[in-house]
């Protein structure tokens, strides 16, 4: 049976093709920076590749005992998504491009507050309500970052970031290379083409 079936993807945010015939679910954690690596080969190199071949879903696993601000990120996150998707990954983009310095410094408090106000803008951006979006940020109810913690580990996921495509577990922040093994594998159990690489300049047959 794939493992993924059993992963809650309601109200997700996707990015790709949403009705991609493979799905890239990616557990993750804002604060790791395996997961901020795997995030630039994900959007970057995998996007551009596959483009509607694909859509890719993230879901939270914030390691809580290492990770202080994790999942304060996590729950802004999934504040904006309840709003607007693209908000959401306009603020996963920011997150992890700036885990390793503007969210560095300062206390846990400063930090949180960090995180809040690149929420807020993000949710200006995407002309979202924002009394709604301040008042599901000053809350900070975690029941679904903590659903998405349990259903990770009933999967067997012990690290970040973890991938399901199609049901095929992939651990760990792996080269774009690799990846594009596992989901041209992927396409081709499902009866699609696979894209073919774009020749390199000055290359011959």
């Amino acid at each position: 049976m794939d493992p993924s079936s059993k992963i809650d993807l309601a109200g997700r945010a996707v990015r790709g093709n949403k009705d991609a015939k493979v799905t890239i679910i990616n557990y993750d954690d804002f604060q790791c920076p395996y997961c901020a690596m795997m995030h630039g080969t994900i959007m970057q190199d995998i996007l551009r590749t596959y483009g509607d071949k694909v859509r890719i879903i993230y879901k939270d696993f914030p390691l809580v005992e290492i990770h202080p601000w994790a999942k304060h990120a996590a729950i802004d996150a999934n504040c904006l998504a309840q709003q607007s998707a693209p908000a959401y990954w306009a603020y996963a983009d920011e997150v992890h491009a700036r885990s390793r310095d503007a969210l560095k410094t300062g206390s846990v408090d400063q930090q949180a507050q960090r995180l809040n106000d690149m929420a807020l803008q993000q949710g200006l951006k995407a002309n979202v309500n924002i009394a709604e979006l301040q008042a599901c940020v000053t809350a900070q109810k975690d029941d679904a970052v903590k659903a998405s913690m349990d259903e990770a580990l009933a999967l067997g996921v012990e690290a970040t970031p973890t991938m399901f495509i199609n049901g095929q577990k992939v651990p760990g922040a792996i080269p774009a290379d690799d990846l594009k093994a596992y989901i041209n594998r992927a396409l081709a159990d499902v009866g699609e083409p696979v894209p073919t690489p774009a020749q390199k300049p000055g290359g011959g047959d």
